[in-house]
């Protein structure tokens, strides 16, 4: 590269300095040099750039490189789905005679806040609505020629992928097809096994101390140590964080609240109230790459979302010597009821 490197503008000669080969300018030109190492573009002292066409080339192919590294990262950011908890409803629209219909409009309704989320099919007739967050919601797509087919009962949960194909009818857009109850929707695109623990459950099953994390003992294969079923504090990071899932080390879950990590070193970082979680998802095995850096499970807890109307709650729990019973061990030992008094409130409200 060097021997093609030539000044554009003045001819110039090889010098041999202490300091390595360098190319330098005749005195005409002000005896400007050229350091191989360290490759730029001098000022003449009419105010004028030198510039060397080997820079040129080079500077071209650096842009190229930054130009084309910033095309991929972008394409990357569209199509990657690492550590999202919210869900994606996808499918294809056809008519009666399997044909796909291009150009239909497909909307998903949020019926909690009553947010709109749409798509148009494309050319192959498929549609694809992501960014949903969990919660119920209902489905339209719209074509001229056709009847409005419409559908409720549908339930997004954490990093879901729910695909749902529509047949559409013959008819005046007026007319609509109500499809209320159908069979249970399926995750078929990927192979991860999991279970998500419900807002339902998580309101009314009873749970110990107020720590959420302690439902995920409903997935099969989860267990904790006997040491963290102990008392715990509200909002304790250990104890949620001392599971073992399919036989694996304690202390190597990896823990997501809403998508984003939620680890501070092998433990959780926050542990939310109860009333403030919608629903979470253990997946135990078989989970994928965007999920899993770490040994155990991936579990991903989704927050509750703002809904049309102000709703709250409040609890008190209570555990008082007089009303609890006296512990089996301590029967056959004859000791006393131990003297244990736990008072715990709270409350939310959100809308």
């Amino acid at each position: 590269m060097a021997s093609s490197t030539r000044w554009a503008r003045c001819p110039c000669r090889w010098n041999e300095e202490a300091g390595g080969l360098q190319y330098q300018a005749p005195a005409s030109c002000q005896q400007w040099v050229w350091s191989l190492s360290k490759p730029r573009a001098l000022p003449l002292q009419r105010g004028r750039w030198l510039h060397a066409e080997g820079e040129r080339e080079e500077n071209m192919r650096i842009l190229k490189s930054a130009v084309l590294l910033l095309a991929l990262a972008f394409s990357a950011v569209l199509t990657l789905r690492a550590q999202e908890a919210r869900g994606t409803l996808l499918g294809r629209v056809s008519d009666p005679s399997n044909a796909v219909i291009v150009g239909a409009k497909v909307e998903a309704l949020n019926t909690q806040t009553g947010v709109r989320f749409g798509s148009t099919t494309n050319g192959s007739g498929d549609y694809i609505i992501p960014f949903l967050i969990p919660g119920p919601y209902s489905l339209t797509v719209e074509s001229q020629g056709f009847r409005t087919y419409s559908r409720s009962g549908i339930v997004i949960r954490v990093n879901d992928q729910v695909a749902i194909n529509v047949a559409m009818e013959v008819g005046q857009a007026s007319q609509t097809v109500q499809v209320s109850a159908e069979s249970p929707l399926l995750d078929t695109s990927t192979a991860s096994m999991g279970q998500v623990i419900d807002s339902r459950s998580v309101m009314e099953l009873p749970m110990k101390d107020g720590m959420v994390s302690i439902m995920a003992t409903l997935t099969p294969g989860v267990m904790f140590t006997p040491q963290s079923t102990g008392y715990v504090r509200p909002f304790d990071t250990g104890s949620p964080s001392a599971m073992s899932v399919d036989g694996s080390r304690s202390g190597s879950n990896q823990f997501m609240m809403d998508g984003a990590p939620n680890m501070s070193g092998t433990t959780i970082a926050y542990s939310p109230p109860p009333g403030v979680v919608d629903e979470f998802k253990v997946m135990g095995a078989n989970f994928d790459a965007a999920s899993g850096f770490m040994g155990g499970a991936a579990i991903n807890m989704s927050l509750k979302s703002g809904t049309n109307g102000v709703h709250g709650q409040a609890y008190y729990f209570m555990q008082n010597p007089v009303l609890n019973a006296t512990p089996f061990l301590s029967n056959k030992a004859r000791q006393p009821r131990p003297p244990f008094r736990l008072h715990r409130w709270g409350g939310s409200a959100s809308g």
